[in-house]
């Protein structure tokens, strides 16, 4: 789930009111969650002449369930129609039809270079498509698909907005689809709040993940009520909760055990709620964020663990710490007229291996200010000369030892030298032009460590020699040595937009990226392709997963009414620990009109592949 917000500039003057108070209030904001304050931990990774600064938070436990029959139910219905709650909501900027760039970084076409082939599919099937049932709080379905994806060698479970399903790993389906609320158990809204919607929690942004080292799926999702600034079930009572999730066992069919953790910060009387939930993994601790937005304005990131070891076995002995309003307050590039930078987006990693030891890396990009520079990245127009760079990054140590009565979690910021980048125009498609939103500068899709590196991938706009008269969305993907925090960074394009790359490095260094692929001549269709070991770029157009079937909402997209249409929040990778990597996109599938079920205009499904990988 994505909303638009004012300006960056707006947002950042209405954030130093919002510093100042939290300075007075930080003592009343950390009561509201629970905990005492913690000492900051000192790290030799380079800083970058950077100061940075974070608040300590938990996130209580608000119910639990052991034991949890997650696929007994069906999905949802409703009669609602409107679909703002589901409209973007960036942390930085107008939203993707104020982005109006002139040029962007330089890179050439990635199919123009000699590069080994991409592997076929070991697998390949439909995932679940654009219809109320994916999408229950709206009578018509919404758009577009929020996908969630984890793999193991027998099962594959797909989360898409709000329903759930498991397959097998030849795309039969075993269970599902339910919907999101009977999946978590998540209880109706109280006193008929909200019956537009027949009262079901309104519930976002699915993630999975399966962990190969213990055998089990975990899955999360959002819910917001009685929000304002969201748009969501004005009448009911404030909340704003992560429902997160773990299987009891390596079947994702049977029991899960389920919690309930309190998203929701006061800062000076001023609710926060949590949107585009994010979720990570390593052997100590579940790790999840959040891009916090105020009732009256502001925003900030809040990060927290969860001890993995309790939420597997069903327990509640632990407690969710965290930190909230992740800062640069000096550098470089920070001044009194830019304001500090604010994190957004600040993703946990999924660790494959214990090449990070028990501490979690988060990353998020530096979206403007630019801590060296001071560069807005394009969100106020301009083009190559508002470059920005780098890749902030954010070690949580020590995750649990506080469950036992030991010393609490820390977090250290580093920074890390990348290429530039630039806010991206939309994309085309074949009926037209810079309608496709192909979102803004944040790490959509989950990072992984393996072999002690990190791997991320962003949009960019690229100036690559096209004959169109903009830049063309693209990606920068990266490369973090976590030793010593360099990075190899490089552009991912083609002769038509590329976007939400998702990476998944095999034990051998070969690194799979899934990405979407439209244009003037190209339905929406999702695409993935492989770069060896020793490659410095991906070098070809990779392999089609599924073509696109017709242009995405061709009587909305590009008109008055809708001048740029949404698509994924995020795509998803998985490795299943034996052998394959698998991946699900987006694409554009059959317009059947805006008046024929079950898309109701909303044409777009997913699909799913696997290759071979050590």
């Amino acid at each position: 789930m994505r909303f638009t917000v004012r300006s960056k500039l707006g947002l950042i003057l209405s954030l130093a009111t919002i510093l100042t108070v939290v300075s007075a209030f930080m003592v009343m904001a950390i009561a509201n969650r629970g905990m005492g304050a913690h000492a900051a931990a000192s790290q030799s990774l380079p800083t970058g002449g950077l100061t940075f600064a974070s608040t300590p938070t938990s996130a209580a436990i608000l119910s639990s369930s052991r034991g949890h029959a997650a696929f007994n139910g069906t999905s949802g219905g409703s009669v609602a129609i409107n679909e703002t709650a589901t409209l973007t909501k960036w942390p930085k900027g107008h939203g993707p039809a104020s982005v109006h760039v002139n040029g962007g970084v330089n890179g050439g076409s990635s199919a123009s270079g000699p590069g080994q082939s991409t592997p076929p599919t070991t697998s390949s099937f439909i995932g679940q498509q654009g219809s109320a049932t994916t999408c229950s709080y709206f009578a018509h379905g919404c758009n577009p698909p929020d996908m969630a994806l984890g793999a193991s060698p027998s099962f594959v479970l797909q989360g898409v907005n709000t329903s759930w399903e498991v397959l097998d790993t030849s795309g039969k389906v075993v269970s599902g689809p339910v919907s999101a609320q009977n999946f978590f158990g998540a209880p109706n809204e109280p006193g008929n709040c909200d019956p537009g919607s027949g009262n079901q929690p309104f519930l976002s942004d699915p993630r999975a993940l399966y962990d190969p080292a213990d055998g089990r799926f975990w899955a999360a999702m959002l819910q917001i009520e009685g929000s304002v600034a969201f748009g969501v079930a004005p009448n009911c009572p404030y909340k704003s909760v992560y429902w997160v999730a773990v299987s009891q066992t390596s079947d994702p069919t049977g029991a899960w055990n389920v919690y309930e953790f309190n998203m929701e910060t006061d800062v000076a009387g001023q609710k926060f709620g949590a949107d585009y939930t994010q979720l990570g993994i390593n052997s100590q601790a579940v790790y999840f964020s959040g891009n916090m937005f105020g009732e009256n304005g502001g925003f900030f990131a809040e990060l927290f663990e969860a001890n993995k070891s309790q939420m597997e076995s069903g327990g509640t002995s632990f407690t969710a710490d965290g930190f909230y309003n992740l800062l640069v307050t000096a550098g470089p590039g920070i001044t009194s007229k830019t304001g500090p930078f604010v994190a957004d987006t600040v993703q946990p990693t999924l660790n494959l291996d214990s090449s990070n030891g028990t501490t979690e890396t988060f990353l998020d990009t530096v979206d403007g200010p630019d801590v060296q520079n001071g560069h807005f990245c394009g969100f106020f127009g301009g083009g190559f000369d508002q470059t920005c760079s780098g890749l902030l990054r954010w070690d949580m140590a020590n995750p649990i030892a506080h469950d036992s009565g030991g010393a609490a979690p820390t977090l250290t910021g580093s920074y890390v030298a990348t290429a530039p980048f630039l806010v991206s125009n939309p994309a085309d498609e074949p009926t037209c032009n810079q309608c496709v939103d192909v979102l803004d500068l944040r790490i959509t899709a989950t990072p992984v460590i393996r072999n002690g590196t990190a791997y991320a991938a962003w949009e960019t706009a690229i100036q690559n020699g096209n004959t169109t008269p903009h830049p063309l969305p693209g990606i920068e993907w990266g490369a973090v040595n976590l030793t010593d925090n360099s990075a190899t960074t490089n552009y991912y394009s083609l002769d038509e937009a590329v976007s939400f790359g998702t990476l998944m490095p095999d034990a051998s260094g070969n690194l799979t990226m899934l990405f979407e692929h439209m244009g003037k001549k190209v339905f929406p269709e999702t695409r993935y392709v492989v770069k060896p070991a020793g490659q410095s770029n991906f070098r070809t157009p990779g392999n089609l997963l599924k073509a696109g079937e017709s242009s995405y909402r061709p009587t909305l997209c590009g008109t008055s009414a809708l001048p740029v249409c949404r698509w994924g929040d995020f795509e998803a990778a998985s490795f299943d620990g034996t052998g394959h990597i698998w991946f699900a996109g987006e694409y554009a599938n059959q317009f059947q009109g805006v008046n024929t079920p079950p898309a109701f205009g909303r044409n777009w499904g997913t699909w799913m592949g696997a290759i071979a990988a050590s």
